[in-house]
């Protein structure tokens, strides 16, 4: 609802006259990037006391869960190898410079393979795959690490994903 009110008040205010203000048309005048902001800024400045709110476990598992079911129920690989083959070759290629990526760069880091699978999965699959994977693979202290780094590159996402939509959208 705030967010709504407040995009709707920035988009009024700011023209879409120039790159800068598109930029900053796209960023204030987004119902869903100003939610991303404030949630992150809130989650920021108020971590005590978020952390201490009972039920988050639960409610956390329980809206993966129902994640999971909407993303699962009406997916068909059958369909996706007939109807996408390209889509699915540039997913694949993307998946496996991800992994290469993160493997070698892991292992020249220093990091330890887990971190290393959590981290290419979060990328890939955003924080709830690799939450998912690391607590099916027992690796719990990596559970927090993986919501974390997976939430954050939904952040940065969002926000590039505005940068590069406005680039690409000027003549």
């Amino acid at each position: 609802m705030t967010s709504k009110q407040l995009a709707s008040l920035f988009s009024a205010l700011i023209p879409e006259q120039g790159f800068l203000l598109t930029l900053l048309h796209g960023l204030l005048g987004n119902e869903y990037m100003l939610i991303t902001t404030i949630t992150v800024i809130l989650a920021t400045t108020f971590s005590s006391q978020i952390g201490h709110l009972r039920g988050a476990q639960e409610i956390g598992t329980f809206a993966m869960h129902i994640f999971f079911a909407v993303i699962g129920v009406p997916a068909s690989i059958s369909l996706i190898v007939t109807k996408t083959p390209l889509l699915l070759a540039f997913c694949l290629i993307i998946v496996v410079k991800n992994m290469a990526f993160s493997f070698i760069f892991g292992k020249l880091l220093h990091f330890d393979l887990e971190e290393i699978i959590i981290a290419s999965n979060a990328n890939v699959g955003g924080p709830t795959t690799a939450a998912a994977m690391a607590a099916s693979r027992n690796w719990s202290s990596l559970i927090v690490p993986a919501v974390l780094v997976g939430t954050l590159g939904y952040v940065l996402g969002n926000y590039y994903g505005v940068f590069a939509g406005t680039l690409l959208g000027l003549e």
